[in-house]
């Protein structure tokens, strides 16, 4: 078996057939579809135990409801294939999309394959290209990527991750419920020595009504439990030092992003200020982010990032993360 393609599903019958024609419809290479029905409460056991009747590559696991990391954990811990692949049920895949990730990742003995995806806007009708910026293919600049929130490096589908990465227990936190991929993404980037990305788009994810995204309240206060995390995993790996200017552009964006610039930094000294300094041995922060390293630790940050946020808007230049 080559590809172990892991699809939690929870209360999806409304978007779970496209989804299972798009798996129907990839051909090769060798699959093996582990679905991992979390407690529904609609038609979506009926719907997935009718396709694993059809389809002999299907395999059909009914469970309590736990979420959506335990129910991906069941499937990681279920996978025999070399590789493996995630799918959200209200999503679907482009054609050929597993023999394309398949196809970079024997061409270049990568550990970890991403590639592009579609937006499709249910409610527009839309589907928009996400294509990633330019990031050197190196697992220690994917890793600085991850910290920043990004769009692709972030998530766990539209990825071939090799199987012997999830080795000794590579969980996703069953206790974070916003940015789980993140943190294992982060984790599993960290283990890896060799990355590929492919420029083409082979995922469609589906923004609607009921998506997790759609539906996160207080942005700030949701992700605070990855942001935790996140320390801990730096903390844990010797490289918080390393990326001190990184985790602190994400802590500041995130509290940015529901808030705004202005009330952000007036609560940075407050709220901020203590998860970004925690940790940090100062004779570790390399020489590029002493005086930043400085600012923050005496309190003087929000007056300095004001004034960089007003010359972003004369020169053109961006310090911080504007994804």
């Amino acid at each position: 078996m080559e590809i172990s393609v892991i699809v939690p599903c929870f209360n999806a019958e409304r978007f779970l057939r496209v989804c299972l024609e798009s798996l129907r419809a990839q051909k090769t290479p060798d699959l093996e579809m582990i679905f991992i029905d979390d407690g529904s409460t609609d038609a979506t056991g009926a719907i997935l135990d009718a396709f694993a009747r059809e389809e002999p590559r299907a395999k059909v696991i009914h469970t309590l409801n736990k979420g959506v990391s335990a129910a991906r954990n069941r499937g990681i811990a279920m996978a025999t294939g070399r590789y493996i692949a995630f799918v959200d049920a209200d999503d679907a895949l482009e054609e050929d999309s597993f023999a394309r990730l398949y196809q970079a990742a024997m061409r270049s003995g990568a550990q970890i394959t991403s590639a592009n995806h579609i937006l499709f806007d249910e409610a527009l009708g839309q589907r928009v290209p996400v294509e990633i910026e330019p990031v050197r293919q190196q697992p220690s600049e994917i890793v600085k990527e991850i910290i920043h929130m990004h769009r692709i490096y972030n998530n766990l589908w539209n990825k071939l991750y090799l199987r012997d990465l999830f080795d000794g227990g590579m969980r996703l936190d069953e206790s974070v419920r916003i940015g789980e991929d993140a943190l294992l993404n982060l984790r599993l980037y960290l283990r890896a020595k060799r990355v590929t990305h492919l420029a083409e788009c082979t995922y469609v994810y589906r923004i609607h009504a009921r998506s997790a995204m759609a539906n996160i309240g207080q942005y700030s206060q949701a992700h605070q439990p990855m942001l935790r995390s996140m320390d801990s995993i730096l903390l844990s790996e010797g490289i918080k030092e390393l990326y001190f200017r990184d985790f602190l552009q994400s802590c500041i964006w995130i509290e940015e992003k529901e808030n705004g610039i202005k009330a952000s930094m007036k609560v940075f000294n407050e709220r901020i200020r203590p998860l970004v300094l925690h940790g940090v041995d100062a004779n570790r922060v390399p020489q590029r982010d002493r005086t930043i390293y400085r600012l923050v630790q005496k309190g003087y940050f929000p007056q300095f990032y004001l004034m960089q946020r007003v010359k972003e808007k004369v020169t053109g230049r961006k310090w911080g993360i504007r994804r």
